[in-house]
């Protein structure tokens, strides 16, 4: 996601050196799980993630990355924002889960200068955790329904103190659970849906400013998103990215190249990246290429914003600030969870979650760095199916009516 910014009362921005802001096969019964219960447990895990990231330093930036500091409004009555290099949500492609909503930004408003948005891939608060919860809804050809719940959690924290215009590295830890609640099969291979999927990956961010201007750097997570994770070494998996960042010539734009890798992604081969980020005006951008963005704030209170990376992964929301404390959100989203099944046939094949959805919520700010967000989606085109790609070679495909989900996120960007 690109960086939200106020209105446009600063002549054309002018762009500074980059600065740190110095942070199982057997069939089983139908299975529901109290979502008020996962939520506990969500609730335990945000305990452990801000203590952990609040050890890092006593006072750890807006998210733990390397970041631009921009100077606060003319009124000076808020605190500077920073540009992410990267995020945690590096891949638009792969939210945690089905249910993690995709806002992560503040409800405040900004101070309007902008700076490098770093990495490709968007932005994503450095600590998060919420919950998910879908109700049953018809399986298509089979007398079964499904349901869905879920938890997140990621956190994100420097490794070693940051220092102004010195490389960063990030720690970078996320975990996840969804729970397939139904009594449907896969019609090929005539086994039960895997009742549980798991993602457990760590990893590392590093970012170098360079003299230029830009920044380079890269991530690397490795983990295991699985129905058994670590049952097997084919159930492994990483993620890779490299970027690097460079100033265009009239000083204001920037040249976004990049390289992405996960076999659990869409596409599961190496994909290059190439944007040129255009910033015509303090109220719009556009990323131009792949990954492809922009970002639109129409006055203070609105803010408009797309994304797109391949294969079918967009996103458009919509936002609206409501005072200083809260903000309503509506957007439209594709959305894909990917898996290596413990006793898939073949060690390429991949497990598929997809659905399409359209939600609206309202966010909290609720003061040291807390924002709450809840909301009401509408889940469709919801299938699961197992391929070697995305697009070719499926079978076991099971789809699923439409319906209702709801989600709660708690975020800490202190």
């Amino acid at each position: 996601m690109l960086e939200r910014d106020g209105p446009a009362t600063l002549p054309a921005p002018q762009r500074p050196a980059p600065q740190v802001f110095g942070r199982p096969l057997v069939n089983r019964p139908q299975r529901t799980t109290s979502i008020s219960a996962r939520l506990c447990m969500s609730v335990c895990l945000a305990v452990g993630s801000v203590a952990t990231a609040r050890a890092a330093d006593h006072e750890p930036p807006d998210h733990p990355a390397l970041a631009t500091q921009r100077p606060a409004d003319a009124v000076g009555s808020r605190e500077p924002r920073v540009a992410l290099l990267p995020p945690v949500e590096f891949n638009l492609e792969e939210s945690l889960f089905a249910g993690e909503p995709i806002a992560d930004a503040d409800t405040k408003p900004l101070a309007p200068r902008r700076r490098s948005a770093g990495g490709p891939f968007g932005r994503a608060a450095p600590v998060s955790i919420g919950g998910f919860y879908a109700p049953p809804t018809a399986v298509v050809r089979q007398p079964a329904t499904l349901a869905m719940n879920a938890e997140f959690a990621r956190v994100a924290a420097p490794l070693v103190p940051p220092q102004e215009d010195e490389p960063l590295w990030i720690g970078i830890g996320r975990f996840g659970r969804l729970e397939l609640a139904t009594d449907a099969i896969l019609p090929d291979s005539a086994q039960p849906v895997p009742d549980q999927l798991w993602l457990v990956e760590t990893g590392v961010t590093h970012v170098r400013p360079i003299a230029s201007g830009g920044a380079l750097g890269g991530t690397f997570l490795f983990g295991s998103a699985s129905d058994q994770p670590f049952a097997a070494g084919r159930d492994l998996t990483l993620m890779a990215i490299a970027f690097w960042n460079t100033p265009a010539r009239n000083e204001r734009d920037e040249w976004n190249f990049s390289v992405f890798y996960s076999p659990t992604s869409q596409l599961p081969y190496p994909l290059p990246g190439l944007a040129y980020a255009w910033r015509p005006s303090e109220r719009f951008e556009a990323k131009l290429g792949v990954p492809a963005a922009l970002e639109w704030r129409p006055d203070d209170a609105w803010t408009i914003s797309a994304s797109y990376f391949p294969l079918v992964n967009a996103n458009i929301e919509a936002r609206r600030r409501l005072g200083a404390d809260w903000a309503l959100v509506a957007f439209y989203r594709t959305d894909t969870q990917i898996y290596f099944l413990a006793d898939r046939l073949r060690d390429d094949e991949r497990f598929y979650v997809f659905d399409q959805r359209a939600a609206v919520g309202l966010e909290r700010t609720l003061g040291n760095g807390f924002t709450l967000e809840a909301l009401a989606s509408w889940l469709f085109d919801r299938e699961l199916f197992q391929g070697t790609n995305f697009t070719s070679g499926r079978t076991d495909v099971v789809e699923f009516d439409a319906g209702p989900g709801l989600s709660l996120q708690l975020l800490w960007r202190r």
